[in-house]
């Protein structure tokens, strides 16, 4: 997906045990034969802070 002007995204790395718990989920994800899609994009949710802001003027 690639942001368009006016869209900023934020990534920023949680905690310590949220990311062990991101990474417990993603392990039992892939044991129990899970989509692999779904077992990566919960990991990731858990592990990351995402942030999305639509901004009134772009930014230069």
């Amino acid at each position: 997906m690639l942001s368009r002007p006016g869209l900023a995204l934020y990534l920023a790395p949680r905690e310590l045990p949220f990311i062990l718990v991101g990474g417990a989920i993603g392990a039992l994800g892939v044991w129990s034969a899970a989509p692999m899609a779904a077992a990566a994009l919960t990991t990731f949710l858990v592990a990351f802070q995402v942030k999305a802001e639509i901004l009134t003027k772009p930014r230069s």
